[in-house]
């Protein structure tokens, strides 16, 4: 057996996410880096929140991202009893955490979601987070905007290692 060989434990979620869905992808993420005891397998519900994901981990002030932490529980606009899952819960190296949001812009706008998070935040338990993050497709980074994104940066890393090129059409073959 391989003594650097650590096998990934699957992360603990708050709820199941559905196995199907029309719009929406599935999608796992593999957390390896090195001070974590062994790799973390995080289930994530969309394209989407994979790219909150790249964010979170990409920071450094960030040591620790929890997908589907456990549901907070508060009282909507209403006073009545709800419960709210976010998307990640996010720790700070400084010990303070973040509860991270995703959601289209679209989505956001038509169902007036700012709203609805204000109120969650005002609410929200300090020993379960102590700010709020709303991210959407307008956060994700383009290319030509910011060109040291995660995946620009590991494209531009394997080129300085010497990875050959290979065409995009032989690329998508090989997909």
């Amino acid at each position: 057996m391989n003594p650097f060989f650590r096998f990934p434990v699957l992360a603990p979620a708050s709820r199941t996410i559905p196995a199907r869905s029309k719009a929406s992808a599935r999608v796992q993420v593999v957390d390896v880096r090195s001070f974590l005891p062994q790799p973390v397998i995080s289930r994530l519900e969309s394209g989407l929140e994979a790219h909150c994901w790249d964010q979170l981990i990409a920071d450094p002030e960030i040591r620790e991202v929890q997908a589907q932490p456990p549901a907070i529980r508060y009282r909507d606009a209403r006073g009545r009893p709800a419960v709210h899952h976010f998307d990640f819960r996010a720790r700070l190296t400084d010990g303070n955490a973040i509860a991270v949001a995703v959601r289209p812009l679209a989505r956001v706008r038509k169902y007036r979601f700012e709203d609805t998070l204000r109120l969650i935040a005002s609410q929200l338990p300090r020993s379960f987070a102590t700010r709020v993050l709303l991210f959407t497709d307008a956060d994700i980074p383009r290319p030509e905007i910011v060109p040291h994104a995660p995946t620009t940066r590991l494209i531009e890393r394997a080129r300085e290692l010497g990875a050959p090129m290979i065409p995009a059409f032989t690329h998508m073959i090989l997909a």
